[in-house]
């Protein structure tokens, strides 16, 4: 009876039969996709791809990550949605779906995806930038921020180890007397000094062998673009770790030795540490935290949080990573901006030395500069270092503007789209830090449609240090000198996760 069954079903395999046994499969699949993305923003249905999704309707050939979804929102307008491999994507890019992701329902939206690259290098989902909302995150979260208070509370501390490497590139600078060079690497070097005596110890910089392998670590994290977007790209298909996949090895690889030299470094502090001595490093800080929020602890899952040494690891790598090639990055942005407006350097140089007085600059000093603040948020603006928002995930069934966002579904802030959208910002390809003050000269503090550090329950944690880092280094170097464009001006922008310039030099001249 089988072997008869078998006969008639290998006698109806015509070519005809297999074609049309395709065209139902595929009807079937259309239907199925047609169903899933019901009631929820346009996008292109009918590319959607068994297994590959909506890949090929991306610009796969765009320089920065925004531009890769260009084409679709030019079709589809500011909010669009689509599948890429085995997840759900809705690009939100208008202001106010922007600020209904990230302010209003930050609740709905604040959660993580589950991709494989960010899972394993964040040691299971243990950190604050990555890890999933939920009782464990939220308690961690509380402890770093507490640490980061009690550390940035001593502004002295602060100033002190910001402003001595500050000095040491303005001594560097100097050495050039006015020839062109490229600045990016030491401004990574000296933010990365900047981080190691603020995370780990004081004195302790890159001359340290432990802290300059984990500088070089760090930076070869940010120069495997390529295999970072390999590995970004493997993490839309479930089960793709399971190839085997040399670029998203590599990355791994690096994480993988970070992690040993903080572990390391943490193991060290641990055994010097003393509830009693003044807390003079983060590291420090958060093993004081922890003591002090230990009777706090409810749960399991927040007592696991509290005392697993993996999501202290991870916490201070997303602050060392995070930390250094944001605010390096910026400063090459501010930089390359300056150097092609004269005048606002001018200006800006102008109330440094009435307000210093030849001084160097203090935090105290901050509410007296309203330029240079003005100057380091329209950097940041048009720079745009983090274009889009970390993906969010939505918690539980909830809205978008009309449409509807099924749980589990991925959503992107694209915050590049909002700081350069005409709607928000006049002129918004022209750098003008002045769009930042007001009538009186004071600086607006309170503005809309600007994300740089994203905003509610996720916004950046280390959004305070790193806008003392800016402020200080910024004051320092256009108190010392005036920036002339050299090789490579304006520079293009690049981006796989950060957005940075390309490679362009300048000329430091030493002011009189």
């Amino acid at each position: 009876m089988s072997s008869s069954v078998l006969g008639m079903i290998y006698d109806s395999l015509s070519l005809g039969n297999i074609f049309l046994l395709l065209l139902l499969l595929f009807l079937l699949h259309y239907l199925m996709v047609l169903y899933e993305f019901r009631n929820m923003p346009p996008g292109p249905r009918f590319t959607t791809l068994p297994v590959l999704g909506n890949i090929f309707s991306l610009d796969l050939d765009a320089e920065t990550v925004p531009e890769t979804f260009r084409s679709l929102k030019k079709f589809y307008g500011d909010i669009f949605s689509l599948k890429i491999g085995s997840y759900n994507l809705i690009m939100a890019s208008s202001s106010e779906a922007v600020k209904e992701v990230l302010v209003t329902k930050s609740g709905d939206y604040a959660g993580r995806s589950d991709f494989y690259t960010f899972y394993t290098v964040t040691l299971g989902g243990k950190d604050i930038v990555f890890g999933n909302y939920g009782p464990a995150w939220r308690f961690y979260r509380k402890l770093f921020i507490t640490a980061l208070r009690q550390y940035v509370s001593n502004t002295s501390l602060v100033e002190e180890k910001v402003l001595a490497q500050a000095e040491k590139l303005v001594h560097f600078m100097e050495q050039y007397d006015g020839k062109p060079f490229d600045p990016a690497d030491y401004l990574q070097r000296s933010i990365a000094d900047v981080l190691c005596g603020i995370i780990f110890k004081d004195g302790s910089d890159t001359t340290n062998p432990d802290m300059d392998k984990l500088l070089k670590l760090n930076v070869k994290v940010t120069e495997r673009a390529d295999d970072i977007r390999v590995a970004a790209i493997l993490d839309f298909f479930r089960g793709a770790h399971h190839l085997p996949i040399k670029a998203r090895n590599r990355v791994l690889r690096l994480f993988y030795e970070i992690h040993d030299v903080i572990r390391k470094l943490l193991r060290e502090r641990k055994e010097t540490f003393h509830l009693g001595k003044q807390v003079e490093d983060f590291m420090s800080a958060l093993l004081r935290a922890r003591h002090d929020l230990e009777a706090e602890c409810k749960s399991d899952e927040e007592r696991s949080a509290l005392l697993s040494e993996d999501y202290f690891i991870v916490t201070i790598e997303d602050m060392f990573i995070a930390g250094f090639e944001t605010t390096s990055t910026a400063l090459r942005f501010a930089i390359a901006f300056l150097s092609g407006n004269l005048k606002y350097q001018k200006d800006i140089q102008s109330q440094l030395d009435e307000v210093l007085c030849g001084l160097r600059p203090s935090l105290e000093d901050r509410p007296k500069l309203p330029l240079i603040q003005a100057m380091i948020l329209e950097t940041l603006r048009l720079g745009n270092v983090v274009p889009l928002a970390i993906p969010h995930v939505a918690l539980s069934d909830t809205t978008l503007g009309s449409y509807r966002v099924p749980k589990g579904t991925i959503v992107y802030a694209n915050t590049e789209s909002v700081h350069l959208h005409p709607k928000c910002w006049d002129d918004p390809t022209v750098f003008n830090p002045y769009r930042h003050i007001d009538a009186e000269g004071k600086l607006i503090t309170n503005e809309g449609n600007l994300y740089p550090f994203g905003a509610g329950r996720r916004v950046c944690a280390g959004e305070s240090l790193a806008k003392v880092k800016l402020f200080l280094f910024s004051s320092l170097l256009l108190q010392n000198f005036t920036f002339l464009p050299g090789d490579g001006h304006p520079p293009k922008s690049k981006a796989g996760i950060i957005q940075f310039p390309e490679r362009y030099t300048i000329h430091a001249m030493k002011r009189q």
